[in-house]
């Protein structure tokens, strides 16, 4: 994913507690990525932008990544 690059070590982690979030904030990120990605197939994700290795889905909800 190129939206959500963590970095290490993460300035919002302060204590253990935290980390919870920030596992959250790993899956929300994944999620609405591959949410605003939904393409047909591997050759339309091309053409709408995507490059290898980005990840998208179809309209019937399956996570698909572009070779």
């Amino acid at each position: 994913m190129k939206k959500f690059t963590p970095v290490s070590p993460d300035p919002n982690i302060k204590e253990d507690s935290d980390m919870g979030l920030a596992r959250f904030g790993h899956l929300n990120a994944f999620i609405a990525s591959v949410s605003e990605n939904v393409f047909a197939d591997n050759a339309t994700a091309l053409a709408g932008g995507l490059t290898a290795g980005d990840l998208y889905s179809t309209a019937t909800g399956e996570v698909r990544v572009v070779v």
